[in-house]
C-alpha cells in the first residue's frame, strides 16, 4: 500500500476535494447539524457552526498525512460541498480501508453517492493499492447498503448489537470488496453504479 493522502478526484458530476476553513458554513447548512443525516451515523449532529468549524480545523490540520482520507462531496452544479467521504479505520498490515459517508438530505436518492464510493474505490485499488474496501451500515439505513451494492461490494453479514450509533446499540450489516473481484470487474462487466 502506497499512501497518497486526500488527493482531488473527479467524476461527471462531482469533485472530490479537501475540506477548507472557508467551507464551515456550507457543511454546517448542508448536512452537519441536520438529525436526519445522523440519525444512523456515529457523531451527533452539530448543534452550532462552532463544532463544525473545530471539526474542520481537525481535519485540515491532518491534511500534512499522506495516510490520512477525508473528502468533501462537491456538486460541481452548485460548487458547495454536499457531504463527505472518509477512510474512517485502516489496517496497514492487511492493506484495508474502512470508508464511512454522508450527503445532505436533499441530495439523498440522486446516486450521487455510489459515484462519490466508485470513485473512491477506484482511488484505493488502482492508486494506493490496498487489497480490502469495506463499509458497514445500520440495518434500519438499507439504502446506504444499496450504494455499497451498486459499487461492487458484498454483503459479508450482519453483526448483531456489535455497534453504537446515535439510535443506541445496534446491529451492522458489512460489505467488502477486495482488488481480485475488483481487478476481475475491471476486465470484465462492471457493476452500474451511478
Amino acid at each position: 500500500m502506497k499512501h497518497l493522502g486526500t488527493k482531488t478526484l473527479e467524476t461527471k458530476r462531482l469533485v472530490l476535494r479537501k475540506f477548507t476553513i472557508a467551507d464551515v458554513e456550507l457543511v454546517y447548512k448542508n448536512w452537519a447539524n441536520d438529525d436526519n443525516v445522523t440519525k444512523y451515523l456515529t457523531w451527533p449532529s452539530h448543534k452550532n457552526i462552532k463544532t463544525t468549524k473545530e471539526v474542520l480545523e481537525t481535519w485540515v490540520s491532518n491534511y500534512d498525512k499522506n495516510n490520512f482520507y477525508q473528502w468533501a462531496i462537491v456538486l460541481k452544479e452548485i460548487d458547495e460541498p454536499i457531504g463527505s467521504i472518509s477512510v474512517v479505520k485502516q489496517n496497514d498490515e492487511i492493506k484495508m480501508v474502512h470508508i464511512g459517508y454522508c450527503i445532505g438530505k436533499k441530495w439523498w436518492h440522486n446516486g450521487i453517492t455510489s459515484e462519490a464510493l466508485k470513485a473512491v474505490i477506484k482511488y484505493f485499488f488502482e492508486e494506493v493499492g490496498v487489497n480490502r474496501i469495506e463499509s458497514r451500515h445500520d440495518p434500519n439505513n438499507a439504502n446506504s447498503g444499496k450504494v455499497m451494492e451498486k459499487c461492487g461490494m458484498r454483503y459479508e453479514g450482519t453483526m448483531r448489537q456489535a455497534d453504537i450509533n446515535n439510535q443506541g446499540i445496534c446491529d451492522y450489516s458489512e460489505y467488502g470488496i477486495v482488488a481480485e473481484e475488483y481487478n476481475k470487474e475491471q476486465n470484465g462487466v462492471r457493476a452500474n453504479c451511478t
